[in-house]
Parts: C-alpha cells; sequence; structure tokens
C-alpha cells in the first residue's frame, strides 16, 4: 500500500515536469521566431494566407464603411415626384344613398349636365434617390423615378431644394437623366467604377432614401450577377443585367447608387423582389452610363433593330439540329418579313454563335450585344445551318421607328389611342402608375376619362384598372381592343371585373 502510494506520487512529479519543460520549450521558440498575437482583424486574417487581404485596414477602431459613407453621401439626392394620374371623382358619403328620394337633393349638380363637374385628375406623391455625375447638376436616377412626373424636387444632402426637369428617360433599362440648377465641386459628384470587375461576395454598399428615411446605409456583398427576367412588381425594363445583393434595398433606394468598399459607384439601386425578402437588384453602372451618354445629348436612346426572335439552344435543340453539345449560341426561332434579319439572309432555324466575332452564350447576351449597336451600323453574324458555318451581313433599323411603323407594343414607340367606347377612355398602365397605385402588377388597362353623358356614367370611374370584360381578361391594350371588338354592338349588360382604390369590384354596365 504505501509503495503504491509512492509510485503514484513519482508518475505525478514526472506529469508536472514535463509539461513545465513543454510551456518552457514554448516560450523559447516563440521569442526565437518574434511571434505576437495579431493586434487586428487584418493581421489576423493575413496570418492565416499567404495572400494579401482585400480587406481594408481597420483604423481608430472605425470599420472601413464609415470611409465610404463619408465619401459617397453628399454625392446622393433625394428625389420628390408629383404624379399626375388620370381623373377620379370625389368620394360620396350619400352614394350609399343612390336608390333613396333624397338622392336628387344631393346629386342635383350631377343630375344637371350644366352644373356637373367633370372628372378630378388627382397628384400621387412617391419619393427615391439619385446621383449627381457631374459638376453642372446632372443626376443619374430611374426612369420609373420619373416617368410622368407632373413634377420633381431635388433635396440635396445640405437641405437645399431645387426644382429638376427631365432631360431624358429610357423606358428599356429604366435609366434617366434629370439636371438642377446648380454647381457642385469635386467631392459632391460621384466616382463611377468598373461593373465589369465586380467579383460574387464583394462588398457592397447601397445609399440612398428607403421609405423616407434620408440618407440611409446598408450593407452586404454582390451574392450575384447577369440576373435577368425578373418578376419585378409593377413590371419591368425590357434589357435585364442587374447585380444582386443583400445589401438592404427598400423602396425609396431606387435610383441611389451601390458602392464598392472604395466608394465608387458599380450600379444604381433598381428594384426589389417582393417574394425574396433581402434581395434587392442594381443596374450595373457600366450599362447606365451608355445610356447616360445618349440621353444627355439627345434626350432618347436609338437602339439597332434586327427582326428576329431569339431562342434559348436548349440540349433538345442541340440533338434535334445535329450540333455538338458544346455549342453555345441561340437559335432563330422566328424572322419577321420586311426587317433587316431578312434582308440580310437570317432563316428560320439558323443558330447564331458569334456577333462581330465575340462568342454567344445566351439570349440575354445576344439581344445586349445587338442593341449596343446605334441604327445603320454594319454588323456581322456567324451562324450555324445546316451543319455548316456562314458569315451573314446585316444594316440595323432604327429599333423605336421600326416598332412605330409596325405598331409593335415597344416602350418609346407611338401607339394609337384606342376611340372611346361606352363613353370611357382608357390608357396603359405602366409598371411606374402602378407602382404608384400600390398595385401588385401592371395588369390591365386605366380608364383615364368617363364621359358624364355616357352609359357608364355612376358606374366607371377615372382612376379604376380594367382586367376583364365579360369574362374575357384584359391584361394589357391588346387584350381591350380585342374584347371592345366582340362586344361591338351588344344590346344586354356587359360585366366589368375591375380594381377600384385598391379593391377588386364588379360592375355591370348597360349600353344605351
Amino acid at each position: 500500500m504505501e509503495r503504491t502510494s509512492r509510485n503514484t506520487l513519482k508518475n505525478l512529479l514526472i506529469v508536472i515536469g514535463l509539461s513545465m519543460a513543454c510551456v518552457g520549450l514554448g516560450v523559447l521558440l516563440s521569442a526565437k521566431l518574434h511571434w505576437t498575437a495579431p493586434s487586428n482583424a487584418e493581421e489576423a486574417v493575413q496570418s492565416m494566407t499567404s495572400q494579401p487581404t482585400a480587406i481594408p485596414a481597420i483604423v481608430g477602431g472605425r470599420s472601413p464603411f464609415v470611409a465610404v459613407a463619408d465619401r459617397v453621401k453628399p454625392t446622393v439626392v433625394n428625389i420628390v415626384t408629383e404624379r399626375k394620374v388620370g381623373g377620379t371623382e370625389m368620394w360620396d358619403p350619400f352614394h350609399m344613398f343612390e336608390d333613396s328620394p333624397f338622392w336628387e337633393f344631393f346629386h342635383r349638380d350631377q343630375i344637371d349636365p350644366k352644373k356637373r363637374q367633370k372628372p378630378r385628375s388627382f397628384r400621387v406623391p412617391s419619393s427615391g434617390s439619385g446621383i449627381i455625375i457631374s459638376r453642372d447638376g446632372y443626376i443619374l436616377t430611374n426612369n420609373h423615378m420619373v416617368e410622368d412626373a407632373a413634377e420633381l424636387t431635388v433635396k440635396l444632402s445640405d437641405g437645399s431644394e431645387h426644382k429638376a426637369e427631365v432631360i431624358g428617360a429610357d423606358p428599356e433599362t429604366d435609366v434617366a437623366v434629370i439636371r438642377i440648377d446648380a454647381e457642385f465641386d469635386a467631392s459632391q459628384v460621384a466616382v463611377l467604377g468598373n461593373s465589369d470587375d465586380i467579383q460574387i461576395g464583394d462588398w457592397a454598399i447601397a445609399i440612398g432614401n428607403p421609405l423616407g428615411l434620408d440618407w440611409t446605409v446598408t450593407v452586404g456583398v454582390i451574392s450575384a450577377k447577369g440576373r435577368t427576367n425578373l418578376p419585378i412588381q409593377g413590371g419591368g425594363p425590357s434589357y435585364q443585367d442587374f447585380i444582386q445583393t443583400d445589401a438592404s434595398i427598400n423602396f425609396g433606394n431606387s435610383g441611389g447608387p451601390l458602392c464598392n468598399i472604395r466608394g465608387e459607384v458599380i450600379g444604381m439601386n433598381t428594384a426589389i423582389n417582393p417574394s425574396g425578402q433581402g434581395i434587392g437588384f442594381a443596374i450595373p453602372v457600366n450599362l447606365a452610363t451608355k445610356v447616360v451618354e445618349q440621353l444627355k445629348s439627345s434626350g432618347r436612346v436609338s437602339r439597332g433593330y434586327l427582326g428576329m426572335l431569339p431562342r434559348e439552344l436548349t440540349p433538345e435543340l442541340k440533338e434535334a439540329t445535329g450540333v455538338s453539345k458544346s455549342t453555345k449560341g441561340v437559335f432563330v426561332e422566328r424572322v419577321d418579313p420586311g426587317t433587316p434579319a431578312k434582308e440580310g439572309g437570317l432563316k428560320d432555324g439558323d443558330i447564331v454563335i458569334e456577333v462581330d466575332g465575340n462568342p454567344i452564350d445566351d439570349v440575354t447576351q445576344f439581344r445586349m450585344d445587338i442593341a449596343d449597336h446605334p441604327p445603320n451600323s454594319k454588323v456581322s453574324l456567324k451562324v450555324i445551318r445546316d451543319g455548316k458555318d456562314r458569315l451573314l451581313n446585316f444594316t440595323l433599323a432604327d429599333r423605336a421607328e421600326f416598332a412605330s411603323r409596325l405598331g409593335l407594343n415597344i416602350p418609346g414607340a407611338e401607339e394609337p389611342e384606342p376611340e372611346p367606347w361606352l363613353g370611357i377612355r382608357v390608357e396603359e398602365l405602366t409598371p411606374t402608375k402602378a407602382q404608384a397605385m400600390n398595385l401588385e402588377s401592371a395588369t390591365g388597362v386605366l380608364i383615364s376619362d368617363v364621359d358624364p353623358d355616357g352609359p357608364t356614367r355612376n358606374k366607371l370611374r377615372a382612376g379604376d384598372v380594367i382586367i376583364k370584360i365579360d369574362k374575357m381578361d384584359v391584361t394589357d391594350m391588346d387584350d381591350y381592343v380585342k374584347a371592345v371588338g366582340k362586344l361591338e354592338g351588344r344590346k344586354q349588360a356587359i360585366l366589368f371585373r375591375l380594381i377600384r382604390n385598391g379593391v377588386k369590384t364588379f360592375e355591370a354596365v348597360e349600353p344605351e
């Protein structure tokens, strides 16, 4: 028993001795290697990798975003708009007593045509953001911020306010340029970066006026690039190449800058996806600047027009056409008659693999490449036809002018206004108007005027949105015209499905 205790004590002393020896050896090694603990987060990252870190040094305990906010804030403006939306009847507290004998007393002015008031228009206020891009007062923002605006007021970071004019706008990219009568110094003008250089995972800093909260800074990362065909509330632009970020973007951020860690503008905040919380989208600054130059010089954007319908080159199409699985390009679904595509020899079933020698990956890239060419410019397409490569040459037309001539539904092209029917006039429900009216989408047509002597009086109102007529869906102006054509001359009552003040309702109208 005594021997066992003595052995246990001996073993314990050996373990303690070995432990002290290890500690001493560690101290000697650290002194020899001059090792010290990292003094901040940057040094800690550098100690774990042989590559220099991209995270800037934290100076004086401040985050690197402080410097970005200080640099960018003076370049961001708050834009307040007042938009005129059709006309509407004043709310009538006695409308519920329409069948009452007192109705005539309270509506004497409406019954007497000489005293009846015309439908009144109403103004919808909204606010957003903009980016100062030159010392002589030019400001970059979204088209949906200024479209149909009756008045624009720009508020600067110093609190001063200025009236603004629209220099030009492009609905197809949702880019606009406005100007105020002011001079800025270099510190108030944004530094534009290169959106082609951004990488997924890079820092992204959004600055703007979300939900009416002036000059708010939110931080995240670039979470994706090249987003297209987005289900944007109220509709979206034709040309989409969005930067996706998880930096918080809300209503009011539209038109404001998305910056990198150096304070350079890499995008313009534009859209949110209501079905995906925490995800926002920005127009790449390189795309925006191409549009800006044309808007500043002519007030409009001219794009090349080819006249064909491209389709994604799917694995099934590759197999059916006999091209290799690795082939990239777009499949020509249709060539329209009388267009540059037809005149240049493009045919249905061709596969376009290059534009001016540049490889084509998908439909989005192809459409962007063609649109980047000005009207009347020459463009060459390399196509695969019957298993052989061919080089075709084309002279592009003007997209807007060609659309107007053919009656195509392209923003910026003139469209004939439908004749009044049943005493109502309607207009296209644009994404801007839909957003201003808090509608989920730009589906339907907007009633702009109601004839006070027509059959729809006291039934339909200016400001109503027609989404269905007699069980026929009305999603746009084309649907409306078709429905009217089918119902022309009808004698029995017609049922309308409407959105009125944000609520769906029915109204039955008897033609006179």
